[in-house]
């Protein structure tokens, strides 16, 4: 405790072009009362109950400077997970040096007492004993601290700058600016200057918030959402109305939507909404959204009787896909989005292929350059199709359903727990794949191929649950009607084609891939 983590860490981070994290900061979001309150209320043992529970979310995070706690590591499993992880820096302050820091604000501290405080230290010798750097923190400044430990660090590669990409879509309201670079969210303020639009009221979740709002400078205000489906509710957009009521926004504001799916849809929905609808900006930081969800429009929420079963299109006036945010992603949640991307290259544009193929290891190393050209290309693909078929009035939209009967059936199945989204799409295609074999529309060599492009990017292929298990999930599919479904089936060198088949042909095509 007052070793100035929080402070060093800031700035390591900034020297470093990393995230930042403080995990009392990210207690206090997401309880939403101070770190002495819950010591006083609940305890310590609830607290450090909370605070294990938020260390281990930020565990599977990449290229982030994260604060521990000053009792953190007093856990052994935790600390043991930590070092596993990552670089464990200690911060070294004797017992006279921390409650001279901590005097200014001893409320801050609940644990810090002058009679107590060197024995507290003692007691977490061998806890403090365990990191792979230790930095004596007495009588030096925060940048002389900052200092010595980045020169303990790794040095980081050098980076070259990534050009900007920028790719407009049209639809039935207007237009689409999409900006596609890395290090976007800092400029956000001259690239809105280009559709004559404002700083935008910012909606993240605990985490997003924490990771990429200090990048959002003159934000009219922020909201935090819960993390992953608990943000989807009409409990939580109605938090967002009050947020958008106290801040005063009016017709002529914007709302910025910074975070992954969940995010987007229901802070897409609140901008839908409010005042019958404000300028929505979508800043997707997930893989995933930066090539799928954050374009098209589709914006709601869910009802205990099921998904997205309220919602609306909206189309964004901007959409701002910064691959810089993607590099914190943890690797599972980064492999979703290359689901997505294969679809694209199975069922839209056979070009997209062979890159990936050529570039699949660039892609998983998250070179900025290549990210760039991987979610402009995938953006414009869908923005195209939105374009032909913005309110799935025809076909052409269902076209970007490749795979998506199974991979609902697999998530549906398992209460969206047991499949990720990415991971669940590649099990779809190959089920697709095997039935396009079955029907003539694409060659077994090409079923290959792409199935070792999808083990290439790590993503589940194979459907591990009784075809039984998801039948159910999948004749609640809205193109399955009357005994009868409307399929897409990849078409090899050419776009993908629906066909009218019975289920049973899914069937068949979904055991077969997962025996391959």
């Amino acid at each position: 405790m007052a070793s100035g983590k929080s402070s060093v860490g800031h700035l390591v981070a900034q020297r470093l072009g990393a995230a930042f994290l403080d995990v009392d900061a990210l207690i206090e979001a997401k309880s939403g009362r101070r770190i002495a309150d819950i010591f006083t209320e609940e305890g310590e043992a609830a607290f450090r109950r909370m605070e294990a529970a938020t260390v281990r979310e930020l565990l599977p995070l990449r290229r982030v400077v994260v604060a521990l706690g000053g009792g953190a590591l007093t856990d052994p499993a935790l600390r043991r997970e930590i070092r596993e992880t990552g670089t464990l820096a200690i911060l070294a302050v004797s017992a006279g040096e921390a409650l001279r820091r901590a005097k200014n604000a001893p409320d801050e501290r609940p644990l810090l007492h002058p009679e107590r405080a060197a024995t507290l230290l003692a007691s977490r010798t061998e806890a403090y004993a365990d990191g792979h750097l230790a930095i004596e923190t007495d009588g030096k400044t925060v940048e002389a601290v900052a200092a010595e430990l980045l020169r303990a660090l790794p040095t980081p590669g050098r980076t070259t700058p990534v050009q900007t990409v920028q790719v407009e879509g049209r639809h039935a309201a207007g237009i689409t600016t999409l900006f596609v670079g890395c290090g976007l969210l800092p400029k956000l303020k001259d690239l809105l200057a280009i559709r004559a639009m404002k700083m935008p009221f910012v909606v993240g979740d605990t985490l997003t918030a924490a990771l990429f709002a200090p990048n959002v400078r003159g934000a009219r205000g922020l909201a935090r959402l819960p993390r992953g489906e608990e943000a989807k509710s009409l409990d939580a957009v109605r938090g967002l109305y009050d947020a958008f009521a106290d801040a005063k926004l009016d017709r002529s504001d914007a709302v910025l939507a910074l975070g992954g799916g969940t995010v987007g849809d229901s802070a897409g929905f609140a901008a839908a909404t409010w005042m019958r609808g404000v300028k929505l900006i979508q800043c997707p930081t997930t893989l995933l959204a930066q090539v799928d969800s954050s374009l098209g429009g589709k914006v709601g929420v869910n009802l205990p009787q099921g998904k997205n079963l309220v919602g609306a299109f909206h189309q964004p006036e901007v959409v701002l896909a910064d691959v810089a945010t993607l590099q914190t992603l943890a690797d599972e949640e980064f492999r979703q989005g290359l689901g997505e991307a294969v679809k694209y290259a199975v069922g839209e544009d056979p070009a997209l292929l062979p890159w990936l193929e050529a570039e699949r290891h660039h892609i998983l190393r998250r070179r900025p350059e290549t990210l760039v050209k991987l979610v402009s290309w995938c953006a414009r693909l869908k923005l195209a199709v939105v374009e032909e078929d913005e309110r799935e009035t025809s076909s052409a939209r269902a076209r970007l359903n490749l795979g998506h009967t199974v991979a609902h059936g697999l998530e549906a199945a398992t209460d969206f727990e047991g499949w990720k989204h990415g991971d669940a799409v590649a099990a779809g295609l190959a089920a697709a794949l095997a039935l396009g074999v079955r029907e003539g529309s694409c060659s077994p060599s090409f079923a290959e191929r792409v199935s070792a492009l999808l083990d290439a990017f790590g993503l589940r292929r194979r459907g591990d649950l009784p075809w039984e298990r998801i039948r159910p999930f999948i004749e609640q599919d809205k193109k399955f009607t009357g005994g009868r479904s409307r399929l897409v089936l990849p078409v090899e060198g050419e776009k993908c084609a629906l066909r009218e088949m019975p289920l049973a042909a899914l069937e068949a095509g979904y055991r077969e891939a997962a025996t391959w």
